[in-house]
């Protein structure tokens, strides 16, 4: 008798720590992280857009006085329901399309240009939440923007 009050003891405390182990582990719910892209994605349009103004210009590593209109010249991309694609639209009125095409690469494609659609290739030289500089290079020339968010 004592042997069966012994085993139906510890039949109750193992099927009552069995369940406590289910109901914890059903009760959360499964974190995904986020990729390396998705991450500079977020840090490039926030949650759902971000404003970024121009601080300083740089072409082959020598910075250039801003201008009036530069110091104002300002670039807002937006996010899309297409995984690491956003919209753009900058002060001089360019409207087109954001890629995120790697860490280091940026893609936008103006649309509304009169000549047809243009297209950008940045270097992401560095981000973060309120910084970002961008490179792009052409005919014996690199311009480096640096940007900054409020």
């Amino acid at each position: 008798m004592k042997f069966f009050v012994t085993s139906k003891t510890l039949l109750l405390a193992l099927l009552v720590s069995c369940t406590a182990l289910i109901l914890t582990g059903c009760g959360k719910e499964s974190v995904a992280t986020k990729s390396p892209e998705e991450i500079i994605f977020e840090q490039l349009t926030g949650t759902g857009n971000k404003k970024w103004f121009l601080q300083k210009i740089l072409v082959n590593g020598v910075e250039q006085p801003l201008t009036d209109n530069q110091k104002k010249y300002y670039k807002t991309y937006t996010r899309t329901t297409s995984p690491l694609i956003a919209t753009f639209l900058d002060d001089d009125g360019n409207r087109g399309r954001a890629y995120l095409i790697s860490r280091l690469s940026l893609r936008e494609i103006i649309e509304n240009s009169p000549t047809g659609p243009l297209l950008r290739d940045y270097i992401i030289l560095d981000i973060q939440d309120k910084s970002l500089s961008l490179e792009v290079t052409g005919q014996n020339q690199s311009v480096r923007e640096v940007y900054y968010a409020n």
